[in-house]
């Protein structure tokens, strides 16, 4: 079966997340150092790390939920003030450094769309920065009931974008998220390995990528070599 549709990720390979981290990180700080004595950001990437290696579903709930030690009362005090204060500060949306040559190499060749948790704010983005027309299939989560990891939401976004699973390949940023849900319907993966979850590993060797990268760049040789059938987890494209 041939490579015709790849979907790409939004947060980690659409989107440069760092600055929204960052801003993360000081909101999660500023309330947990009041509670937890010597509470720093050193701390809280510390928190982070465990969160990814114990592959949890929401890395900033576990945060919250070790901090607060069983208390669900206190829990659900601090994850509001967090949503509320992140939710002030957050910064605008922003592409990933690299991506719009990939977009132009990979829509020449395949049909794109969107496989991630954002909606209309992200088309409104790739509008502003003139590369939305690249993309085939302009669906976001607004259009699907479902969310990742529920390997249906593939699913249906390949059923919508008129593609088998096995014509897809899906770009993500988790191995949880992304890879293994989408590997489970016989999509091709490849992992940019970008953001909080950079250093997450395949727990086993079903759940490893067709091909890993170090950023977007290489995408879309990546996708092609894959298509032709020559990627391969062991040899990195970048």
């Amino acid at each position: 079966m041939s490579i015709t549709t790849v979907l790409l990720d939004a947060g980690g390979v659409i989107l440069d997340e760092l600055q929204h981290e960052q801003v993360r990180a000081e909101v999660a700080t500023g309330l947990l150092s009041g509670l937890v004595a010597g509470y720093s950001v050193e701390s809280y990437f510390s928190d982070v790390e465990e969160a990814v290696r114990a592959y949890c579903p929401n890395v900033y709930q576990y945060i919250f939920w070790k901090r607060s030690n069983g208390n669900l009362e206190l829990f659900d005090d601090l994850w509001s003030a967090y949503l509320q204060r992140f939710a002030a500060a957050q910064p605008p949306l922003k592409l990933s450094d690299g991506l719009r040559p990939e977009l132009e190499t990979l829509s020449a060749e395949f049909s794109l769309g969107i496989a991630g948790k954002y909606g209309s704010e992200l088309l409104d983005l790739l509008s502003d920065e003139a590369v939305l027309d690249m993309f085939r299939f302009q669906f976001t989560q607004d259009d699907f009931s479902l969310t990742k990891p529920d390997p249906r939401y593939y699913e249906q976004v390949a059923e919508a974008c008129g593609a088998a699973p096995g014509e897809c390949v899906m770009v993500g940023d988790r191995v949880d998220n992304d890879v293994v849900p989408s590997k489970m319907l016989g999509m091709k993966t490849v992992l940019v390995r970008t953001g909080l979850h950079r250093s997450q590993k395949p727990r086993t060797p079903s759940e490893r990528p067709d091909v890993e990268l170090g950023s977007v760049v290489g995408l879309g040789a990546a996708v092609r070599r894959i298509a032709m059938g020559e990627g391969s987890p062991q040899t990195p494209l970048a």
